[in-house]
């Protein structure tokens, strides 16, 4: 598993094997059965930030998160 850190862009896995573009509001936590990422939407973090508040944010499954590297042009 990777490691995961807030504000990180994320790519998440849904149980239909889809792949979406999201915002870590968190690191690796434990979960109640497994370890989980707090992901919001990009949008959100935006928002968040531009508001100076925590983002509205829900848990996913830490094996279906995948940092996403950001490289410099």
């Amino acid at each position: 598993m990777d490691d995961v850190t807030r504000g990180q862009a994320v790519v998440v896995r849904t149980a239909t094997g889809e792949s979406l573009a999201k915002r870590a509001v968190s690191g690796v936590e434990p979960g109640h059965d497994f370890p989980i990422v707090w992901v919001c939407r990009e949008e959100e973090w935006q928002s968040a930030e531009a508001e100076r508040r925590e983002p509205d944010a829900v848990p996913w499954p830490a094996e279906d998160v995948t940092p996403v590297e950001r490289v410099n042009a």
